[in-house]
C-alpha cells in the first residue's frame, strides 16, 4: 500500500504530491492535466517532447475546457491518440502552481484506452511516441521519480479493476 501522504517529488521547481481519486479531498483548481494512456496489456503511450523527453501526455487546461476535454485534446496533440475509455484516478497536488502563480493547483490524472493512435500533427511539441511497459520506463522517462512511479503503478492496479473485470 502506497503511503501518498509522504511520497513526493520536486518538478518544474515545484513541490508535487499524489491524491488518488478515492481519497476524499478538496483539490485547489485544476490548471494542468496527465494522460495515461494504457494499451490494456501493461504497456503506456509515452510522447516524446522537445527538450524535456518521454513522458505521458500533459499540459495547460485552456480556458473554458474541462479537465476531461484538455486530456483528450492533450492526448491527441502530443501522441496523436484519439481515446476512448477514459477515468479520473487522481490529482497531482502542485505548490506553487508555477512561477507566475503562487498558489497551489491540481492536476487531473487520467486513465485512457487509446482507440486508435494518428500521425502527428506537423506543429506538434512531441518528436515522436512509443509504449513502453513499467519496467522500461525508469530508463525512458524524463523525470522518474519514486512518485511517477507509484502513479503509473496505481493506474495499472486501476486499469485491470476497469477493463479486466
Amino acid at each position: 500500500m502506497t503511503d501518498w501522504a509522504t511520497l513526493e517529488a520536486v518538478w518544474a521547481g515545484r513541490r508535487m504530491r499524489f491524491v488518488p481519486d478515492e481519497t476524499p479531498v478538496q483539490s485547489p483548481r485544476p490548471c494542468y492535466v496527465v494522460a495515461l494512456i494504457s494499451d490494456g496489456a501493461g504497456r503506456y503511450l509515452l510522447a516524446h517532447i522537445r527538450e524535456r523527453g518521454y513522458c505521458a501526455p500533459s499540459g495547460r487546461i485552456e480556458p473554458n475546457e474541462s479537465p476531461d476535454a484538455a486530456a483528450r485534446r492533450e492526448a491527441y496533440e502530443e501522441s496523436g491518440a484519439v481515446l476512448q475509455s477514459i477515468h479520473l484516478i487522481g490529482h497531482y497536488l502542485l505548490e506553487p502552481c508555477s512561477l507566475n502563480e503562487p498558489e497551489p493547483c491540481s492536476a487531473p490524472v487520467f486513465l485512457a484506452r487509446a482507440a486508435r493512435l494518428e500521425p502527428l500533427r506537423a506543429d506538434s511539441e512531441s518528436q515522436g511516441v512509443r509504449w513502453a511497459t513499467l519496467d522500461e520506463m525508469p530508463a525512458l522517462y524524463y523525470d522518474w521519480s519514486p512518485l511517477i512511479e507509484a502513479v503509473f503503478r496505481y493506474a495499472e492496479e486501476r486499469r485491470q479493476a476497469f477493463w479486466e473485470r
